[in-house]
C-alpha cells in the first residue's frame, strides 16, 4: 500500500459533503472530482439543497453554485447557515459574480468561494480546508461544552455543601421547570434548566437557618425580607461572567418580576428569556405553596386564579406533574447509615445545633462526605427518618443495627 492511498480515509469515514446547482451534469462533474475522499450528496436546486440539510445533514461543507432559480447561491448559504450553522459552506461562481461572492464572504456567510470552472486539485484542497475547520469547530464546541458543564457541576456542589436547603430546592423547581418545558414542547431547555437548578445560588449569603424559615413560610424580619429579595440579583452577578449563561443569568435575575405587556415582536434570546423567567415564577410560588402545606391541587388552583401573576399554560402544565419516585417507605436510619437517594424526612443537624440539610433534601455525595466528617468527629450521631424505596434490602439492616 503507498502512502497516497494510506492517506485516504476509509469509505465509511469520509467527511460528508453537499453539492448543491440547477445543473445535474455539474453535479455529476464535481461528485467524480472528490469521490475518492469524501462522500458527496448532490441536490438539483436550492430547495432540495435546504431539503437535504433539514433531513439528511449534518454536512461537514456544502458547496453551492451562485446562479440558480428561486434563490442565488448567497441566499442559499445564508439559509443553511441558519439550518446547520457549524457546516462549512462554499460558493462557486462564475467571473461575473466575483463582488456578490466577495459580498457574501465579508457578510459571513461563506468561508471560501471558487471561480468557475474549479479543477479537482482545487476543490479537493479546498474541501481539506473546510474540513479541518468544521473538525476544529466541533472540538472547540464540545471543549466549551464540557467546561462549561464543569462549571456547573462545581456551582451546584458549591452551593450543596454551603447551603443544602437552597440546594434542594433548585433540584425540585429543576423538576417543575423540566416538566413544564416538556409539556409545552420547548427547545434548548438545557437553559431552563440550569436556571432552575442555579435559582437559588444567591442564596449562599444566607444563613441555613434563614432559608428553613422562608422554605416552612414563617414571617421575616424586614432586614431578612431586603437580604432574600436581593438573591435573585447576586446569583445574576456571577453568572452573568460565564460565557453563553448569559440568558440563564438574565432568567434567574427576572424570576420575580410580574409579566408585562411586551411588543409582539421580540427576538429569540429575549424570548427564551421572558420565557424561563416565567417558568421560574411559576414553579417558584408552586413549590412555597406546597412546602407550606397546600395540596398539589389546591396550589394549582391559587396560581390559576391570578392569570397575570403566572403564565396559565405553565400552570396548567404542572397539573400532572408527579415525582419520578416508586414506592417508598418510612424508616429510622442510623446516621451512619444513610446512603445516596435518601430523601430525609426531618432536619438533619449537628450536636452543636448547626443545620447539615433540611427535611426534604435528597441525600447526595456531598452531603454523605460531610456527614461521615461529623460523625468522625463524633459531631453527628443518633438516627434520623428518611423516605427510602420500598424493597431496599439494606434498609433493614441499618433499621436493625
Amino acid at each position: 500500500m503507498t502512502s497516497d492511498t494510506a492517506a485516504i480515509p476509509k469509505r465509511s469515514d469520509k467527511p460528508r459533503v453537499l453539492f448543491v446547482d440547477d445543473d445535474p451534469l455539474a453535479l455529476e462533474g464535481l461528485s467524480r472530482s472528490v469521490y475518492r475522499e469524501f462522500k458527496a450528496d448532490l441536490a438539483e436546486g436550492p430547495e432540495a439543497g435546504l431539503g437535504k440539510v433539514k433531513n439528511d445533514g449534518p454536512y461537514s461543507v456544502v458547496v453551492s453554485d451562485m446562479r440558480m432559480p428561486v434563490m442565488d447561491g448567497a441566499e442559499f448559504l445564508s439559509r443553511v447557515r441558519a439550518l446547520a450553522p457549524e457546516s462549512i459552506r462554499v460558493m462557486l461562481t462564475g467571473y461575473a459574480d466575483s463582488e456578490a461572492a466577495m459580498r457574501a464572504v465579508n457578510e459571513g456567510r461563506i468561508f471560501r468561494f471558487l471561480n468557475k470552472p474549479v479543477t479537482p486539485e482545487d476543490l479537493t484542497f479546498t474541501l481539506r480546508a473546510c474540513v479541518a475547520q468544521y473538525d476544529l469547530m466541533r472540538r472547540e464546541k464540545e471543549l466549551l461544552e464540557k467546561t462549561l458543564a464543569g462549571v456547573i457541576r462545581v456551582l451546584s456542589e458549591m452551593l450543596h455543601l454551603a447551603n443544602p436547603v437552597a440546594f434542594n430546592k433548585g433540584a425540585r423547581i429543576c423538576q417543575y421547570v423540566r416538566h413544564i418545558a416538556g409539556k409545552l414542547g420547548l427547545s434548548n431547555t438545557w437553559q431552563y434548566e440550569i436556571a432552575a437548578m442555579l435559582s437559588e445560588l444567591g442564596c449562599l449569603t444566607l444563613t441555613p437557618d434563614l432559608l428553613a424559615a422562608i422554605h416552612a413560610g414563617k414571617p421575616l424580619t424586614p432586614e431578612h425580607e431586603r437580604s432574600y429579595s436581593q438573591h435573585p440579583q447576586i446569583a445574576h452577578d456571577l453568572l452573568a461572567r460565564i460565557p453563553r449563561l448569559e440568558l440563564v443569568a438574565e432568567m434567574i435575575l427576572q424570576q420575580k418580576e410580574v409579566p408585562s405587556e411586551l411588543p409582539r415582536s421580540l427576538s429569540p434570546d429575549a424570548e427564551s428569556v421572558r420565557r424561563g423567567a416565567q417558568m421560574l415564577r411559576v414553579s417558584l410560588a408552586f413549590d412555597r405553596l406546597l412546602s407550606t402545606g397546600s395540596e398539589r391541587h389546591e396550589a394549582l388552583l391559587a396560581l390559576g386564579r391570578n392569570p397575570v401573576e403566572y403564565n396559565a399554560q405553565m400552570v396548567a402544565a404542572l397539573g400532572d406533574f408527579r415525582t419520578s419516585r416508586g414506592p417508598t417507605e418510612l424508616r429510622p436510619v442510623d446516621v451512619r447509615d444513610l446512603r445516596t437517594g435518601m430523601i430525609l424526612n426531618e432536619n438533619l443537624r449537628s450536636t452543636t445545633g448547626m443545620l447539615l440539610a433540611a427535611k426534604g433534601h435528597e441525600v447526595s455525595p456531598a452531603l454523605l462526605k460531610t456527614v461521615r466528617n461529623f460523625v468522625e468527629s463524633g459531631t453527628v450521631n443518633g438516627t434520623i427518618l428518611v423516605t427510602v424505596g420500598a424493597g431496599e434490602t439494606w434498609v433493614s439492616k441499618a433499621a436493625a443495627r
